[in-house]
């Protein structure tokens, strides 16, 4: 019995460090994300653009690099400037600390970035859509 009693111990001191681990990550990942960052490069990756856009999309690439900038506010408030225009909206970091979650003024859907990597003055995201493999930002930090 104490060897049963001793591994139940052990089975849940496993599933609370796990939970208490996510919610340590989700809050520091929220205060690094905090500030504005600038694109420092774009990996279109295996993108599945046919040859002539990929083309354009490349001769574009440092308009896109330049103009593009991200801010996450505190109060989860979010602002994008970038070759599409302005949008805001708001953003979260996922459950699992794994995606960046924003949902942009007048749009229903949610959406999902992977966290690469991230530190106070670095961040890599790639989509999570599947069409778009090996596809990152690469970010730096401005403020």
């Amino acid at each position: 019995m104490n060897k049963l009693n001793f591994l139940l111990s052990l089975i849940f001191i496993s599933i609370a460090t796990i939970g208490f681990s996510q919610k340590n990550i989700k809050s520091e990942y929220s205060k690094m994300l905090i500030g504005t960052w600038k694109v420092d490069s774009l990996d279109i990756g295996n993108f599945n653009l046919s040859p002539q856009y990929e083309e354009i999309v490349r001769q574009k690439m440092p308009e896109i690099i330049a103009m593009t900038e991200v801010q996450f506010k505190s109060g989860s408030k979010y602002y994008k400037k970038g070759f599409e225009g302005e949008r805001e909206g708001t953003w979260s970091i996922s459950d699992n600390g794994q995606f960046i979650l924003v949902k942009l003024n007048g749009d229903s859907k949610i959406s999902k970035t992977k966290i690469i990597e991230l530190s106070d003055q670095k961040l890599i995201l790639a989509p999570e859509e599947p069409n778009s493999a090996n596809s990152k930002a690469y970010m730096y930090k401005a403020e």
